[in-house]
């Protein structure tokens, strides 16, 4: 068993299909570890960015079908049918592509988001359009700004590149955490 598992991390699908389900629980940490894996040189970089991009739009899409199939319950047909709802729908789907991009980049809209995406009505085309371009540019960018930091000869050659992980999926939460603190909170009416 021990060298089945061994054998296993040592081959770069079987990683990559580990960073894929890794995606759907936490993505950060999963292009993080991803971006690292691929600096030791246990991943090749095209697979890791690939297997980040698979696991992140995969898990934004089933998102988008919950939300798509939620209106088989009367709890969830009541609620959208609410006016509010109905003005958030038309609004969304005002400019439904720069909008589904949008939530990508917005901390703490993203599960949210492409769920209420699914439940009114986003046209699943210009849902798979927008959260395609958009995953594959923030999972570029983040991916290489990691790499680039691990790839740093400081870090490199120092015991403490496994400490990096933590860290960047810490700051990266804490980024998520203060832009939805600050610059998302309701205005006064």
């Amino acid at each position: 068993m021990l060298d089945t598992l061994l054998t296993w991390s040592q081959n770069p699908y079987a990683i990559a299909l580990g960073i894929i389900f890794i995606s759907y629980i936490l993505e950060d940490a999963a292009i993080v570890g991803a971006a690292l894996l691929s600096v030791e040189g246990s991943l090749p970089t095209h697979l890791g960015i690939m297997a980040v991009f698979i696991g992140i739009a995969s898990g934004d899409i089933g998102l988008f079908y919950i939300g798509r199939y939620c209106h088989k319950f009367h709890w969830v047909q009541q609620r959208l049918s609410h006016s509010k709802v109905i003005k958030i729908q038309h609004k969304l789907q005002q400019n439904a592509f720069l909008n589904v991009f949008l939530i990508r980049f917005l901390p703490g809209l993203r599960g949210t988001g492409y769920l209420v995406c699914g439940a009114l009505h986003i046209k699943p085309a210009t849902f798979f359009l927008s959260v395609g371009l958009a995953t594959f540019l923030w999972s570029i960018l983040i991916y290489a700004s990691v790499f680039a930091l691990g790839d740093a000869l400081w870090v490199e050659s120092s015991l403490w590149r496994w400490g990096l992980a933590p860290m960047m999926i810490i700051v990266i939460i804490s980024i998520n955490k203060l832009i939805n603190t600050y610059l998302l909170k309701e205005q006064p009416a």
